[in-house]
Protein backbone atom coordinates (compact mmCIF):
# COMPACT_ATOMS: atom_id res chain seq x y z
CA UNK A 1 0.00 0.00 0.00
CA UNK A 2 1.50 3.34 -0.71
CA UNK A 3 1.35 6.57 1.51
CA UNK A 4 -0.50 9.70 -0.51
CA UNK A 5 1.92 12.30 -1.62
CA UNK A 6 1.46 15.38 0.52
CA UNK A 7 0.01 18.72 -0.28
CA UNK A 8 -2.74 18.91 -2.45
CA UNK A 9 -3.50 15.60 -4.51
CA UNK A 10 -5.17 16.55 -7.38
CA UNK A 11 -3.39 14.43 -10.35
CA UNK A 12 -5.51 11.38 -11.99
CA UNK A 13 -4.20 8.15 -11.53
CA UNK A 14 -2.81 6.09 -14.16
CA UNK A 15 -5.55 4.13 -14.67
CA UNK A 16 -8.38 7.13 -14.24
CA UNK A 17 -6.31 9.03 -16.68
CA UNK A 18 -6.38 5.99 -19.62
CA UNK A 19 -10.22 5.88 -19.26
CA UNK A 20 -10.48 9.86 -19.53
CA UNK A 21 -8.42 9.79 -22.84
CA UNK A 22 -9.58 6.65 -23.79
CA UNK A 23 -13.50 7.93 -23.86
CA UNK A 24 -11.87 11.29 -25.34
CA UNK A 25 -10.51 9.37 -28.01
CA UNK A 26 -13.45 7.13 -28.71
CA UNK A 27 -15.34 9.89 -28.95
CA UNK A 28 -13.26 12.21 -31.43
CA UNK A 29 -12.52 9.09 -33.42
CA UNK A 30 -16.15 8.18 -33.86
CA UNK A 31 -17.63 11.66 -34.55
CA UNK A 32 -14.83 11.91 -37.34
CA UNK A 33 -16.03 8.79 -38.63
CA UNK A 34 -19.62 10.11 -39.07
CA UNK A 35 -17.79 13.29 -39.89
CA UNK A 36 -16.38 11.45 -42.92
CA UNK A 37 -19.09 10.17 -43.88
CA UNK A 38 -21.89 12.93 -44.09
CA UNK A 39 -19.18 15.40 -45.36
CA UNK A 40 -16.14 13.43 -48.00
CA UNK A 41 -18.01 10.32 -48.55
CA UNK A 42 -21.83 11.47 -49.16
CA UNK A 43 -24.38 9.04 -50.52
CA UNK A 44 -22.81 6.33 -51.65
CA UNK A 45 -25.71 5.39 -54.59
CA UNK A 46 -25.26 7.74 -57.14
CA UNK A 47 -28.85 7.52 -58.05
CA UNK A 48 -29.74 8.97 -54.74
CA UNK A 49 -26.70 11.30 -53.66
CA UNK A 50 -28.88 13.33 -51.42
CA UNK A 51 -29.25 10.01 -49.19
CA UNK A 52 -26.65 10.00 -46.17
CA UNK A 53 -23.94 7.22 -46.23
CA UNK A 54 -24.76 4.09 -44.93
CA UNK A 55 -21.62 3.91 -42.50
CA UNK A 56 -23.65 7.23 -40.98
CA UNK A 57 -25.88 5.93 -38.48
CA UNK A 58 -23.30 3.10 -37.54
CA UNK A 59 -21.12 5.99 -36.33
CA UNK A 60 -23.50 7.95 -34.53
CA UNK A 61 -24.29 5.25 -32.38
CA UNK A 62 -20.95 4.18 -32.05
CA UNK A 63 -20.91 7.79 -30.90
CA UNK A 64 -23.61 7.70 -28.26
CA UNK A 65 -23.30 4.87 -26.40
CA UNK A 66 -19.33 6.50 -26.36
CA UNK A 67 -20.84 9.92 -25.40
CA UNK A 68 -23.00 8.02 -22.47
CA UNK A 69 -19.59 6.36 -21.38
CA UNK A 70 -18.34 9.43 -21.11
CA UNK A 71 -20.72 11.15 -18.49
CA UNK A 72 -19.58 8.27 -16.31
CA UNK A 73 -16.18 8.74 -17.00
CA UNK A 74 -16.58 12.62 -16.30
CA UNK A 75 -19.14 11.88 -13.12
CA UNK A 76 -15.74 10.38 -11.94
CA UNK A 77 -13.79 13.60 -12.45
CA UNK A 78 -15.94 16.32 -10.77
CA UNK A 79 -16.08 15.39 -6.93
CA UNK A 80 -12.63 14.62 -7.03
CA UNK A 81 -10.33 15.95 -9.39
CA UNK A 82 -12.16 18.80 -10.34
CA UNK A 83 -13.98 19.90 -6.96
CA UNK A 84 -10.05 19.85 -5.28
CA UNK A 85 -8.55 21.44 -8.08
CA UNK A 86 -10.99 24.58 -7.85
CA UNK A 87 -10.49 24.46 -4.38
CA UNK A 88 -6.90 24.43 -4.09
CA UNK A 89 -7.34 27.42 -7.37
CA UNK A 90 -5.44 25.20 -9.52
CA UNK A 91 -5.88 25.24 -13.41
CA UNK A 92 -9.04 27.22 -13.25
CA UNK A 93 -9.25 28.56 -16.53
CA UNK A 94 -8.56 25.44 -18.58
CA UNK A 95 -10.52 23.93 -15.93
CA UNK A 96 -13.52 25.85 -16.27
CA UNK A 97 -13.45 25.86 -19.70
CA UNK A 98 -13.47 22.06 -20.10
CA UNK A 99 -16.01 21.50 -17.98
CA UNK A 100 -18.22 24.59 -20.07
CA UNK A 101 -17.24 23.05 -23.28
CA UNK A 102 -18.78 19.62 -21.77
CA UNK A 103 -21.85 21.11 -21.08
CA UNK A 104 -22.50 22.60 -24.14
CA UNK A 105 -21.75 19.59 -25.84
CA UNK A 106 -23.91 17.63 -23.34
CA UNK A 107 -26.62 20.05 -24.37
CA UNK A 108 -26.26 20.30 -27.98
CA UNK A 109 -26.57 16.59 -28.30
CA UNK A 110 -29.54 16.44 -26.06
CA UNK A 111 -31.02 19.52 -28.51
CA UNK A 112 -29.87 17.07 -31.59
CA UNK A 113 -31.53 13.80 -30.56
CA UNK A 114 -34.86 15.70 -28.94
CA UNK A 115 -35.74 19.27 -30.88
CA UNK A 116 -37.18 18.40 -33.56
CA UNK A 117 -37.08 21.54 -35.95
CA UNK A 118 -35.29 20.12 -39.18
CA UNK A 119 -34.53 24.22 -39.44
CA UNK A 120 -32.24 23.77 -36.19
CA UNK A 121 -31.21 20.99 -36.76
CA UNK A 122 -27.88 21.49 -38.66
CA UNK A 123 -27.15 24.53 -36.83
CA UNK A 124 -27.11 22.57 -33.66
CA UNK A 125 -25.40 19.64 -35.38
CA UNK A 126 -22.57 22.60 -36.10
CA UNK A 127 -22.45 24.01 -33.12
CA UNK A 128 -21.74 20.29 -31.84
CA UNK A 129 -19.01 19.42 -33.56
CA UNK A 130 -17.32 22.48 -33.72
CA UNK A 131 -16.85 22.81 -30.13
CA UNK A 132 -16.46 19.17 -30.20
CA UNK A 133 -13.42 19.43 -32.07
CA UNK A 134 -12.20 22.60 -29.83
CA UNK A 135 -12.39 19.92 -26.99
CA UNK A 136 -9.34 18.12 -28.14
CA UNK A 137 -6.82 21.23 -27.91
CA UNK A 138 -8.37 22.32 -24.91
CA UNK A 139 -7.84 18.99 -23.36
CA UNK A 140 -4.56 18.69 -24.11
CA UNK A 141 -3.80 22.28 -22.61
CA UNK A 142 -5.48 21.61 -20.10
CA UNK A 143 -3.24 18.38 -19.07
CA UNK A 144 0.01 20.60 -19.97
CA UNK A 145 -0.75 22.89 -18.02
CA UNK A 146 -1.68 20.61 -15.15
CA UNK A 147 1.57 18.87 -15.25
CA UNK A 148 3.26 22.42 -15.39
CA UNK A 149 1.33 23.51 -12.31
CA UNK A 150 2.00 19.92 -10.15
CA UNK A 151 5.55 20.18 -11.28
CA UNK A 152 6.11 24.07 -9.93
CA UNK A 153 4.64 22.79 -6.37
Amino acid sequence: MTTPRPGPTIALSAAHRRSVFGVALALVASGAGWLVCHFLLGGADPDFPEMPHPLEPFWLKVHGAVAMTSLLVVGTLLPWHAWRAWQFRRNRGTGGSVIALLLVLVLSAWALYYVGSEALRPVISVVHWVVGLLGIPLLWVHVAQGRRSRSRG
